[in-house]
């Protein structure tokens, strides 16, 4: 904008058009906040509806024995888990974050393997549309 103002100094009208450049630069940065405010707003949306979808898809078998027996326990850890489904320590673990990523399970503590898992209203939604509950 550097040699749009020294012009603007030049024209005796300057002044307006200095105005009239401001307004355009505060109306432009509103609209850039808008503009971000939108889109966030886009993705959480998304994400909802993302969620909504995950509902009619089937999860895998084993991810639905973990929510099935966190529903039924009322919470277990990692190992209980692994040893109620007949699965390795580390296979629970995935299952267990990738079931978190979508809010269908909670962890106070996510890298404590002593902590409990527990299962959220997502995961109970899930259990109760596909009749497993």
């Amino acid at each position: 904008m550097g040699w749009i103002a020294d012009l603007l100094k030049e024209i005796p009208s300057a002044a307006r058009y200095k105005a009239e450049l401001e307004t355009m630069k505060e109306e432009n940065a509103s609209l850039k906040l808008q503009v971000s405010d939108l889109r966030q707003e886009i993705q959480r949306r998304d994400d909802e509806v993302q969620k909504e979808k995950s509902h009619g898809q089937r999860l895998e078998e084993v991810r639905e024995k973990i929510l099935l027996l966190l529903a039924k326990s009322g919470g277990s850890t990692v190992t209980e888990i692994s040893k109620s489904i007949n699965i390795e320590v580390q296979l629970a673990k995935f299952h267990l974050n990738e079931l978190l990523a979508t809010e269908f399970v909670h962890h106070p503590a996510p890298y404590a393997a002593s902590e409990r898992w527990g299962i959220e209203q997502e995961g109970r939604r899930y259990l109760v549309s596909h009749g497993l509950l």
